[in-house]
């Protein structure tokens, strides 16, 4: 047992996935149910999570006071939205959704990865863990939304004077075929999540569309809930999986 009495498990590495091995646990084809009935009690049993958008705005807390707290709420109630997990092909469920964050998602990170989410515009559910992309695997631009992960290799604010309203400039560990990368947002909003110049080596999720910065790619202003810090207790759930 860990001492905060979670049970102790074992994993295979990734590079040894080829490896036949008799205790390798195999993965479930995915989520479907014969009705919206079975489908909402696997919502409440926080088995399914459906996301309708990631807020775009800081809670009201965190702009009086100058610091974010992660008990802030990180969830509201959002619109029925249709998910593709009937039995049946081309069946449809109409079920409740949130307006949630990123940060939502680092929070007991831990349990979250094995859980399914549905996130916006995809109305099929995937675990998290088969979900979330490293930016090490990210070679181009992509318009399609997704969720992302990456390690800061450095943190600046542009600008001869620095001030909050500059863009601070984060730049991830990339591909190498990649020239660089950077999540671009303003100081301000960066420095709420708690991003600063010594971030250096923490993990940071995001969600958004990978576009050209310069001659290398980025993600650009990010809406307040779409991006956040993982807290660094979870870094080798992540850290193990990147090539």
């Amino acid at each position: 047992m860990f001492s905060n009495g979670r049970r102790a498990c074992f994993a295979h590495l990734p590079s040894y996935a080829q490896v036949t091995c008799e205790l390798r646990s195999t993965k479930p084809e995915g989520l479907n149910f014969l009705n919206e009935e079975e489908a909402k009690e696997a919502i409440a049993n926080a088995e399914l999570v459906v996301v309708s958008s990631f807020m775009n705005e800081p809670p009201e807390a965190a702009l009086s006071s100058g610091i974010y707290d992660q008990s802030d709420v990180e969830d509201a109630a959002g619109p029925l939205t249709e998910v593709a997990i009937a039995r049946h092909t081309g069946d449809l469920f109409r079920l409740p959704s949130r307006l949630s964050t990123v940060s939502s998602i680092c929070r007991n990170f831990d349990l979250n990865l094995y859980r399914y989410y549905c996130l916006p515009g995809n109305p099929s559910p995937g675990r998290l863990v088969n979900v979330l992309t490293p930016i090490s695997e990210v070679v181009a631009t992509d318009d399609t939304p997704r969720l992302y992960w990456g390690v800061i290799k450095n943190s600046f604010v542009a600008g001869e004077h620095p001030k909050p309203s500059h863009l601070r400039m984060t730049e991830l560990r990339c591909n190498g075929a990649v020239k660089d990368f950077y999540l671009k947002d303003i100081d301000a909003n960066q420095t709420l999540k708690g991003i600063s110049d010594s971030s250096v080596g923490r993990i940071v999720l995001f969600w958004g569309r990978i576009t050209e910065s310069g001659i290398g790619l980025c993600v650009a202003r990010p809406g307040w809930g779409e991006y956040a810090l993982l807290p660094q207790k979870y870094n080798e759930l992540l850290l193990d999986r990147e090539i």
